[in-house]
């Protein structure tokens, strides 16, 4: 008995200390030390069916406001609507979509208008978290066209908008906290100052404020703009909300500052270095590496920049947790 207890401890101790031997790879070396997490983050999602949200809906001859029959989204998300059935009979209308935002606030966008005669998709710029009812206007003839509703994959692409429209110079600073549009994911705002005079841009800070990806209040002053000099300024934090604007005066009336998103991702993790061997863009890896910048205790700080543009389908960021 006592031999047999010796094995089972020898075999043990065997196991254990095989377990402290484990070993990571780091570009085909092999390294001693403890086993590390590799996960594959994944930022945003393909797009839903161009009848995901709302069925295709026969023409009636008059404007239709459907609240029924209108499914949920998975996420927040851009909404698209699809024209179809007989070309002849597209008139070149804009949908109506309301709903609530991601801090549920009430939403209303017109989307842009369909071509005439031509079946086709388009797809709106704000982020919804809920549909509650779509407007249809009539078509060219009853019971020829269709109109479905959908939503738009994401990360979208880029926009110096994409979060606030332009606001005109007032000469005081300004606080916006209205008629904000939230990023689809956690990522970078920007700021952009355009002027038919140049001399009217200021060296100014746009300072952003609202909520990280675990829903705790963060800010960013953005960098300063350049005196006299239209153009656009990027910060380095990954919003998942922006819930205010504060634009100080510029020096003249003719300088309007819009704010969007930039390509910059969130990747939700907190990582004290670089341990991304890949990202993806669609399910295709990326030629060059990403742009990672990583930090130990502000989960806002931990992003990556792709050096393909963002095209409104799925990011997979490949990292071994630290």
């Amino acid at each position: 008995m006592r031999k047999l207890t010796l094995f089972i401890w020898a075999l043990v101790a065997t196991f254990a200390y095989g377990l402290m031997r484990t070993a990571i790879i780091e570009g085909g070396v092999v390294i001693e030390g403890a086993r590390e997490n590799v996960l594959a983050v994944k930022i945003g999602a393909a797009a839903l069916g161009v009848a995901a949200v709302l069925s295709a809906q026969v023409d009636t001859g008059v404007q239709r406001v459907v609240t029924t029959g209108i499914s949920g989204l998975d996420r927040p998300r851009r909404i698209t609507a699809t024209a179809g059935g007989t070309a002849a009979d597209i008139k070149a209308v804009s949908v109506i979509v309301a709903g609530l935002d991601p801090l549920g606030a009430a939403l209303t966008e017109t989307l842009p208008a369909f071509t005439v005669n031509t079946a086709g998709t388009v797809t709106g710029s704000k982020v919804f978290a809920r549909v509650t009812s779509v407007t249809i206007p009539a078509g060219d003839s009853p019971y020829g066209d269709t109109v479905s509703i959908g939503a738009a994959g994401l990360p979208a692409v880029a926009s110096t908008t994409g979060i606030h429209a332009a606001v005109a110079d007032s000469g005081a600073p300004q606080t916006i906290t209205t008629a904000i549009n939230q990023p689809d994911v956690p990522r970078n705002i920007t700021a952009t100052v355009a002027a038919s005079t140049a001399a009217d841009v200021k060296a100014i800070s746009v300072v952003i404020t609202g909520t990280n990806a675990e829903d705790v209040v963060i800010t960013e002053t953005l960098p300063a703009f350049t005196d006299n000099t239209p153009g656009t300024v990027a910060g380095l934090k990954a919003f998942k909300t922006v819930t205010s604007i504060l634009i100080p005066a510029h020096d003249g009336a003719t300088a309007l500052t819009s704010i969007g998103f930039g390509d910059v991702v969130g990747i939700g993790h907190r990582l004290a270095r670089n341990t991304v061997p890949a990202a993806y863009l669609a399910n295709t890896i990326e030629a060059v590496a990403p742009t990672i910048v990583v930090s130990a205790t502000d989960i806002c700080l931990n992003t990556a920049d792709l050096a393909s543009a963002l095209n409104s389908t799925q990011v997979v960021v490949e990292l071994v947790q630290t």
